[in-house]
């Protein structure tokens, strides 16, 4: 799998490569400014949750889509801020998810009333960006930078013929991650953003990667609004603290310039 990974990566990299250089010679590129410009992107993602989670209480598999996120979700803050500056861009991330959801009970029928596993994560990336090409087509970005993670899963076991049993695992790291980034403009008002990064390696998790597409529609100079999905993948194996989830949805959001 992790060949076939780097080969699609790879060949998607070439793809969008070409796709925007082949206009950019026949066209004059946009002018890059030496001047910072900023801009501000909350958003809101209907993150499913799907995955195996392994605390001293025991390990159960579990999984909400993200039609179920309203009896899911118990809260969530999202936003993402971004400086560029020429062909240069810095990308700071930030989530935090608050997830609950029913879990079948092991033992025999009766032993325990209901099970729940109840997730809670945060999320901060920081990455830097550096424009390999650009034309009047779009533009790709390559980089990296890191994403740390903070999860606190609680496994809970209610009474039945046995007594009731809970418990909660929290970890803690940072991942470093490499990323790419494509923008195709389709016209003066719409455009379609691609994004994706692979990390881990095991310096943090064994496996992580991410990828997003959003359509995006400029409203005006300064104002744009997005639609798109999103699907996160977290593989980490550290002493008795296991966690091997997918996070996956829709994503809705807005850019403020300034």
């Amino acid at each position: 799998m992790t060949a076939k990974f780097r080969h699609a990566t790879a060949s998607a990299l070439a793809g969008a490569l070409m796709l925007l250089t082949a206009p950019a010679s026949a066209q004059t590129p946009a002018p890059t400014s030496d001047a910072w410009a900023f801009s501000m992107s909350p958003y809101v993602w209907f993150s499913g949750l799907s995955g195996e989670v392994s605390v001293p209480a025991g390990s159960a598999d579990f999984g909400a889509s993200f039609g179920d996120i309203f009896s899911s979700l118990k809260f969530s803050a999202m936003g993402l801020a971004e400086a560029r500056r020429g062909h240069l861009s810095l990308v700071m991330d930030t989530l935090y998810l608050n997830l609950q959801q029913g879990v079948p009970v092991p033992g025999a029928h009766g032993a325990f009333s209901g099970g729940s596993v109840r997730t809670q994560s945060a999320e901060v990336s920081a990455i830097a960006l550096y424009t390999l090409a650009e034309g009047q087509s779009g533009r790709i970005d390559l980089g990296g930078g890191v994403r740390g993670w903070w999860f606190n899963t609680a496994l809970t076991y209610s009474p039945g013929r046995l007594p009731g049993r809970s418990a909660d695992s929290t970890t803690s790291w940072v991942d470093p991650i490499i990323s790419v980034r494509a923008t195709l403009r389709l016209n003066a008002s719409l455009s379609f953003t691609a994004y994706g990064d692979v990390g881990g390696f095991g310096a943090g998790s064994q496996l992580t990667w991410q990828a997003m597409g959003t359509l995006d529609w400029r409203i005006n100079e300064r104002l744009s609004a997005s639609i798109g999905y999103r699907h996160i993948h977290i593989d980490y194996e550290k002493g008795r603290a296991n966690l091997a989830v997918d996070l996956s949805g829709p994503i809705i959001g807005a850019t403020y310039r300034f």
